[in-house]
């Protein structure tokens, strides 16, 4: 009898495992999208909805300060009366918070008592970094970007109450400005970021853009850092030629897929998975390119084998990112390092590779910067390397987003990149370079797939097939407590016959012995 029943539930549990086996497999996001497009679809298509915000985007244009290795941040008012604020802008990540406790690494930092506008949820929250993290508390309050002048809103952020090595000194801010998507804000995707709220009160476009010019602004004489972030559209002021388009293959981090890598042209030449292990992501709040351990190996050693100081041997400890490497004032061998080319997803069979010029990736350090005064001489460019290990996934950080104006268009869910218009960008004839679209086929294979998705396919599985065995093995059960019943039954009777017998017997014996 149990037969039927196993077919049956056998045809049904292999469709339910075909179903999220399948689903697992297959189920990748793929964009059909326009590639490559001319400045004026570009700026028509990303523009802000509201009319009264003409002129907005020339506020925004050199809002970003910052020092070398430590981040680019803007400046805010928040509360009434208002309290301002440095905070670091990342898009790393995607909760908005500042200091509200003294920290010896600040100056300053934002008194709830003195607002009157201040809403406390008193609700904990923490958040870690990969470098540092912080606890605080949930609240409101009116919150205005400086650089724009008549812009404000209410939004949720949180108040540093305590952290560990998240502050640094000499930054120069007290906060962060997480902008990336709710998926992965803290204490869950219930918070609205700060740029939710900020796209919905002011009635724009879900698109900011970045430019960065840390490298080249430092390389001009100065020792800060400088930029722009321009919420709710493009400025066309901030790039020249094209914008190139890459899809976000998932809405949490802004997460892109690498095809490639290559060094002076030559290919890693590894499983394209390797690359996204276990994610892209683009992420202004990370200084360096980081890679994951295997690919940096790879690169690290094409680097060194193309590097032309022959006069100067590179310590070891350089490749590491503990060492400098110096040079005479304006005297720095550009051309003795080779490029490194990043291939990028643009659709399901077309890439973009955005080239990287030396002076990418050997960050200038000032002397604010380095602590060690014996090793930086006032009369020399000094350099650290700035491509490093990871062990969470590939990060295009600022130094790759130095050479570019980067444009987060959550509209349409893509990413953008174009040569940007910072001053001095080109060092010894280098130009950092966009090209494509180039033809592949099936890139969006080289995105990596979690082994936790397969684990909680296989425990679907599992507990499809217990309840197939539960089911298959109830009518057995039963017919085995039947059968024992019955037994016990049989027995009993039985033993009470028995007993009957030697009764008799013994009754018999009795009366013989009478006789």
């Amino acid at each position: 009898m149990a037969t039927p029943y196993l077919q049956l539930l056998l045809c049904i549990s292999a469709s339910v495992i075909c179903r999220y086996v399948g689903a697992a497999t297959y189920a990748v996001p793929l964009y059909k999208l326009d590639t490559r497009i001319n400045k004026a679809v570009q700026e028509a298509s990303l523009r802000t909805r509201s009319s009264s915000d003409e002129g907005w985007l020339p506020y925004n244009r050199g809002n970003l300060r910052g020092q070398p290795g430590e981040g680019y941040y803007v400046e805010m008012a928040i509360g009434t009366p208002q309290q301002k604020l440095n905070v670091l802008v990342d898009t790393g990540s995607s909760n908005f918070a500042v200091a509200a406790a003294p920290d010896p690494s600040i100056t300053t930092y934002f008194n709830r008592s003195l607002s009157s506008t201040y809403t406390g949820y008193w609700a904990e929250v923490n958040v870690p970094y990969t470098q540092g993290s912080w606890d605080g508390v949930l609240g409101k309050e009116v919150v205005s970007l400086t650089s724009v002048p008549n812009v404000t809103i209410k939004t949720s952020l949180a108040f540093i109450t305590q952290s560990e090595y998240f502050f640094m000194n000499g930054s120069e801010w007290q906060g962060i400005l997480g902008l990336a998507y709710a998926e992965i804000a803290r204490p869950d995707s219930s918070l609205t970021p700060f740029f939710d709220a900020f796209v919905d009160q002011m009635n724009i476009n879900s698109v900011f853009s970045m430019q960065l010019c840390g490298t080249m602004a430092l390389l001009n004489g100065s020792s800060r850092m400088s930029g722009s972030l321009v919420l709710g559209g493009v400025d066309e002021q901030l790039y020249e030629g094209d914008i190139y388009f890459v899809p976000i293959y998932k809405e949490w981090y802004y997460e892109v897929v690498t095809t490639d890598i290559s060094v002076n042209g030559r290919s890693v030449n590894m499983d394209c998975k390797e690359y996204n292990f276990d994610k892209t992501i683009v992420d202004s709040g990370t200084t360096n390119l980081r890679l994951p351990k295997k690919v940096f190996k790879q690169v690290l050693d094409m680097i060194r084998q193309d590097n032309n100081l022959e006069d100067q041997p590179v310590p070891e400890m350089f490749w590491t990112g503990d060492n400098l490497l110096c040079w005479p004032k304006d005297n720095t061998p550009w051309s003795s390092f080779p490029s490194i080319e990043i291939t990028l997803a643009m659709s399901s069979n077309s890439t973009v590779t955005l080239m990287l010029t030396p002076h990418q990736y050997l960050r200038p350090v000032s002397s604010e910067e380095e602590t060690d005064s014996s090793t930086m001489l006032p009369f020399q460019d000094c350099y650290k390397f700035a491509l490093s290990p990871s062990e969470s996934g590939a990060v295009l950080g600022a130094v790759v987003m130095e050479a570019f104006y980067v444009v987060f268009d959550r509209e349409q869910k893509r990413v953008g990149f174009a040569v940007n218009t910072c001053p001095n960008k080109a060092v010894a004839g280098l130009h950092p370079q966009i090209t494509g679209p180039h033809f592949r086929e099936n890139t969006m294979d080289c995105a990596y797939v979690k082994p936790e998705n397969h684990q909680s396919t296989l425990l679907t599985v599992a507990y499809v097939m217990a309840g197939i065995c539960a089911f298959c093995l109830f009518p057995i059960v039963i017919i085995f407590i039947y059968w024992q019943i019955k037994r016990c039954q049989n027995e009993e009777g039985g033993t009470e016959d028995i007993n009957n017998t030697t009764d008799v017997r013994e009754l018999l014996k009795d009366e013989s012995t009478d006789r």
